[in-house]
């Protein structure tokens, strides 16, 4: 609230530094919620210490690449990189999302499918990175693009249900407040729809996000808020088990 009563304040005087001002406001305020709210939700749910760290990983690499930008000149050699970190770390958070599923869940054979789509994504980039490195040409061929495409998007579908899958979970069974669970899971279908469309869409002339461009840093911040609320709400209700558990 007081972020956006001072957006209203200083968008008439000062149009243009206000946008800039205001969307890395909301951006960077989204980043510290996301990262604190999931470190709180595993350790709500008493899940193991490298799952709060994964689903923590893309905010902390979002973080690194605006520091890199604001301190140094960026250049294409990192601009790949901190792309590469950033597909790693989304497949990493996907992987830390299936756990806490597993965590709320019965044993089932679609969590070890789900792990191995992840896992053979993350290989197909590293093999990517070594045939661009060595001048391989294998990856231009229509058989591996095709197989690469594939491949991604069933990683995005993986990753990004498993964390409407979790959020739903978690709202549902830990009878937390449904618009935080609503919230994180309209976030992960428009970001599942990004992800795809841009394996699709990319050449199409005149495609753009237009306003949403600008309204994204909005949208992180409120799925970001959600999730500091459902990891505080899971935090309280973790105290009194631990009480009574001594």
């Amino acid at each position: 609230m007081v972020l956006a009563v001072l957006v209203a304040a200083s968008f008439r005087p000062t149009l243009g530094f206000s946008i800039i001002l205001w969307y890395w406001s909301f951006a960077g305020a989204a980043c510290i919620l996301a990262v604190a709210g999931v470190v709180k939700v595993a350790n709500g749910l008493r899940a193991p210490l490298w799952t709060g760290f994964a689903l923590a990983a893309p905010g902390f690499v979002w973080a690194a690449n605006k520091l890199y930008e604001m301190l140094l000149l960026p250049s294409p050699g990192s601009a790949i990189t901190f792309s590469v970190a950033a597909f790693m770390a989304l497949l990493a958070a996907g992987a830390g999302a299936l756990r806490l599923i597993q965590i709320m869940s019965r044993p089932r054979a679609a969590f070890r499918v789900g792990y191995g789509i992840l896992a053979a994504a993350a290989l197909m980039m590293g093999v990517g990175l070594i045939a661009r490195a060595m001048g391989w040409s294998f990856t231009n061929s229509a058989l591996y693009v095709a197989a690469a495409r594939a491949l991604s998007v069933s990683a995005a579908l993986v990753k990004y249900g498993a964390f409407i899958g979790a959020a739903v979970l978690i709202s549902l069974r830990r009878n937390i407040e449904h618009w935080a669970g609503a919230a994180i899971s309209l976030i992960s279908v428009y970001l599942l729809y990004k992800a795809i469309s841009s394996m699709f869409l990319v050449n199409i002339p005149g495609r753009g996000d237009g306003l949403m461009s600008w309204l994204q840093p909005v949208l992180m911040f409120v799925g970001a808020t959600a999730l500091w609320r459902m990891g505080s709400v899971l935090r309280a209700q973790a105290i009194p088990d631990r009480s009574v558990q001594s």
